[in-house]
């Protein structure tokens, strides 16, 4: 007779603005699964969208690393939406607790994948869910319009800060204790610490560098350091508390436990967004990312003046002062490098995706050859980082730059011979239609259903949204349009300009992004 004793794992997940509102999230989660017979259980705390869970990751390792006389039977976690943030990442677990015959299990909301079926309701409920994604996001955008229109804060406020009444008032909660002089200081009391050091220095990075040497972090710490990455999982013999849970994750960043302060390390990118930030000159600001997600220069900002000038940390007049020295210091810093070595400026930062998969490329080497160039090679992230992307082809800095330009120089012909027609505003998109056809089918069902009457309101802010943000996009396409005619129609233009800033720029007016498979770029996404 068999006498093993099977066991049964667990996956555990809350977001990080769950942790926030109640810190013991995840533990209650983890209970859960206990009082269900799990064992080991592998945890995150990271947004519903993100992909590169290490927990989850991790917990597809373990699975991997069983062996054939395994004693796991059951994969347990509360709900579907804990595991599937991903599709590929879901099915790729799907696939390896198959393959070692470990049944997964929702708690809530129980699923069945042995039969066809079962299969095509999982995928509805994935589609399901990452609608109710958009959905969310797009209340959010509606109630981030309101605030603005009544010129109330943010949801968040800068370090210094905490919101009241939706104002930014002075957050004069106690922050650090310093043992030498034994001085407690408060987080508005840092803040003008700050402040203070930036004026003495002048410079970014050596605010970075002199406060995180004031704090005992030291001057190696400051800019880069080593991610000690935990496993992100408990063990049966592990007790259940936050003291538990800190010691499981990474230790340098607390792996998105979002306590009131992790730590007092800054970074030079840190300290520039939080001197710019109008807030402290008594400013409430809006519309500060761009419609394609990247965040706006902070000359770009819109800001509403005299919200809380009350709760100023430096004046307006202070506010421009602090700019004009960042901005200094950037153009020498930009004009220190093209003179150095301009080839190792990074003219293709966040332009680069993966064909398979859709993530990022990075710069992952870079090597100076006799004649003094240097070339970088790129590769994907996720590839990278997980080891699951099959793109592990890496594509050079020469390669990137000739067939990009190759293609733009094609695309400033073709614009010049539509001429107007080029100009004139496309059609409604896929995406709008989709969302007419959605709401017409809607409408078409008789009765007065609650959940149907919700679902066409959504559609209908959904369609007013792409209607004006469609608008938007038209007047900067018809821009994207005529810089690219300028400069690519002549292909030399391109080989004449000297400074990588500028071939940055350039570049980013021009493109949204460049999809390569294998080697090769095989798509490029024009502003126009």
């Amino acid at each position: 007779m068999d006498s093993t004793v099977f066991e049964s794992w667990g996956y555990a997940r809350v977001s990080t603005d769950e942790q926030a509102q109640d810190k013991d999230a995840l533990l209650k989660q983890m209970q859960r699964l206990r009082d269900a017979g799990v064992s080991k259980i592998f945890f995150d705390i990271d947004k519903r969208t993100k992909h590169d869970r290490k927990g989850l990751l991790n917990l597809i390792k373990a699975v991997q690393e069983l062996p054939v006389n395994h004693n796991i039977r059951f994969l347990k976690f509360t709900r579907l939406d804990r595991v599937a943030a991903s599709q590929v990442i879901f099915y790729k677990l799907i696939s390896e607790l198959q393959k070692k015959k470990i049944k997964p299990v929702a708690l809530d909301d129980p699923f069945d994948l042995d039969s066809v079926g079962g299969e095509l309701t999982v995928d509805i409920r994935l589609d399901v869910a990452k609608h109710e994604v958009k959905m969310l996001g797009l209340r959010i955008r509606k109630e981030r319009e309101l605030r603005r229109k009544e010129k109330k804060s943010n949801f968040y406020a800068p370090f210094g800060y905490k919101i009241e009444s939706d104002k930014y008032v002075f957050n004069n909660d106690p922050c650090i204790c310093l043992i030498d002089n034994k001085q407690e200081l408060s987080v508005v009391e840092v803040a003008q610490l700050i402040l203070k050091i930036f004026y003495q220095i002048g410079s970014c990075t050596q605010t970075a560098k002199k406060l995180n040497e004031f704090f005992g972090i030291g001057s190696k710490c400051s800019e880069k350091y080593v991610r000690q990455s935990g496993n992100y999982s408990i063990d049966e013999d592990d007790t259940l508390t936050q003291k538990t849970l800190k010691k499981k994750v990474d230790e340098k960043s607390n792996a998105g436990l979002r306590y009131p302060y992790s730590g007092l390390r800054w970074t030079t990118t840190g300290i520039r967004d939080w001197l710019t930030n109008p807030v402290l000159a008594g400013g409430t600001p809006y519309g500060t990312v761009k419609e394609n997600g990247y965040k706006k220069p902070f000359d770009e900002i819109n800001v509403f003046w005299n919200t809380h000038d009350d709760q100023a940390l430096i004046t307006f007049q202070q506010h421009q002062e602090i700019k004009e020295i960042i901005r200094s210091n950037r153009k020498n810093a930009w004009a220190s490098v093209g003179d150095r070595n301009p080839q190792k400026l990074n003219i293709f930062q966040g332009l680069v995706f993966c064909a398979k998969c859709n993530a990022k490329f990075v710069k992952v080497a870079t090597y100076q050859s006799k004649d003094g160039k240097f070339k970088s090679y790129y590769q994907c992230t996720y590839y990278l980082k997980t080891g699951m992307c099959q793109h592990r082809t890496a594509i050079t800095n020469f390669d990137l730059e000739e067939q990009l330009v190759e293609f733009l120089v094609k695309e400033a012909e073709r614009l010049s011979v539509l001429g107007e027609q080029a100009s004139m505003p496309a059609g409604e998109s896929k995406e709008l239609l989709e969302l007419r056809s959605q709401l017409q089918a809607l409408e078409s069902i008789p009765g007065n259903n609650p959940a149907i009457e919700t679902a066409k309101q959504g559609l209908r802010l959904q369609i007013a949204e792409l209607l004006e943000s469609g608008e938007r996009t038209h007047q900067a396409q018809l821009i994207s349009r005529e810089r690219i005619i300028a400069a690519f129609s002549n292909k030399d233009f391109w080989k004449g300009i000297q400074n990588p800033v500028d071939k940055k720029r350039l570049l980013r007016e021009c493109i949204i992004c460049a999809v390569v498979d294998e080697g090769k770029v095989v798509e490029v996404r024009l502003r126009v």
